[in-house]
């Protein structure tokens, strides 16, 4: 039976689903299949340029788009209302870039696009502390995770199964439906809170950390990992095989993302040590693609590696949310949060096209960089560890 928390556990979580399936199906594989037509002779360096351009934005919008709706919000106006605009922008830069026949316009068509989402997404994910109350957090990320990983897997299976133009199309059309959604969400009543600020420097700093080295190592494999099948493993259809294998490690994650979250409720003082043992399966997925880089052994490794990442997923975020601010500024602390855990997706291109030059593109490139990405994920689950906060208020 459908509880009246159990609907907005679901409606506060619903519209990641399109903005993971944007993320993956254009940042795996739509984008750097249209730059294989776009830039032929040097597709690698242009997209790692992009990639990173994407990064910016993400790090440099967010904080003061979240201060601003969390004014907006002050004055009366809904979260909804910049979450909207975010989602008209995407859908509008979507669009342009179906029809983009140079780099230049192209290139602005996904940075118009990239830039809505940030808008959309940094107004979004304050109604999710805001509507759930502390207690239920855990589940609440880990719903959270399942939508962005169902999401994920959608968009690796649309990049991979059509072409450039189609998976913008679709993309925009997700996102433009689900944005309704947001529409019947609403704050619950808050307790008064004074100005916001960080109520522990040292877990923020840790969760910090921990959270940017986990989005090194995802940068490092996702942005280059179309290419490897297409220039190491010499698969016919690069598209297919990295949907293929993306599906393969997200679909098992979509459900210990949820029975995760459920535990961590259960046992809130003890998150980090769950997201530091399911660091554990990460590292040795990015391993075995470092040390077995064929056919057979990557969609192994992408399994085991779909296992730990979705505790990550939906406990890192519950991780985040005992280590945010009071509720009045969560907008804008959420924002700040976020521009700290993208900037080693800025780094993450330029180093792993560096490394892949550096060995003229050949297989031991790219074990270097799936070596690095191990390193990442080792460090990054290891390191909340440290976190000092047992999830209470």
């Amino acid at each position: 039976m459908m509880t009246a928390r159990n609907a907005t556990l679901i409606l506060v979580n619903l519209y990641w689903l399109p903005l993971s399936l944007q993320e993956a199906a254009l940042l795996a594989i739509a984008i750097p299949a249209a730059l294989l037509h776009l830039a032929p002779e040097n597709h690698v360096v242009v997209y790692s340029v992009l990639a990173s351009l994407i990064n910016v934005i993400s790090v440099f919008l967010p904080w003061p788009v979240g201060a601003l709706s969390d004014r907006l919000r002050g004055r009366g106006t809904p979260r909804q209302a910049l979450a909207l605009l975010g989602a008209a922008l995407n859908v509008i830069g979507l669009i342009l870039a179906m029809s983009a026949a140079t780099i230049v316009t192209f290139d602005a068509a996904i940075i118009l696009a990239t830039a809505g989402a940030a808008i959309s997404t940094t107004a979004y994910q304050a109604m999710l502390p805001e509507a759930v109350a502390r207690a239920s957090w855990g589940v609440a990320s880990g719903i959270r995770g399942a939508f962005t990983l169902l999401g994920t897997v959608i968009g690796l299976a649309v990049g991979g199964l059509f072409d450039p133009k189609t998976v913008f199309l679709t993309c925009a059309a997700f996102v433009a439906v689900s944005a309704i959604s947001l529409r019947g969400l609403a704050p619950r009543e808050q307790d008064a809170e004074d100005h916001a600020h960080i109520r522990d420097w040292h877990d923020f700093i840790v969760v910090f950390i921990g959270r940017a080295c986990i989005v090194f190592g995802l940068t490092l494999l996702g942005t280059f990992v179309l290419y490897f099948f297409r220039d190491i493993l010499h698969v016919a259809d690069p598209s297919r095989g990295t949907g293929l294998t993306g599906i393969a490690g997200l679909v098992g994650a979509v459900f210990s993302s949820i029975a995760l979250g459920l535990l961590s409720d259960r046992i809130r003082p003890y998150r980090k040590i769950v997201v530091a043992l399911c660091g554990i399966p990460m590292v040795i997925a990015a391993s075995g693609y470092a040390v077995a880089p064929h056919n057979a052994s990557i969609f192994v490794c992408a399994l085991l590696f779909g296992i730990g990442y979705g505790g990550v997923l939906s406990n890192g975020w519950a991780l985040a949310l005992d280590a945010m601010p009071a509720m009045r500024d969560v907008a804008r602390d959420l924002g700040i949060w976020g521009m700290a855990t993208h900037v080693p997706a800025i780094i993450a291109p330029l180093i792993g096209a560096g490394m892949i030059r550096a060995f003229n593109g050949s297989i031991n490139g790219y074990r270097a960089l799936f070596a690095l990405a191990a390193l990442a994920f080792a460090i990054g689950s290891v390191s909340v560890l440290a976190v000092r906060g047992n999830g209470k208020p």
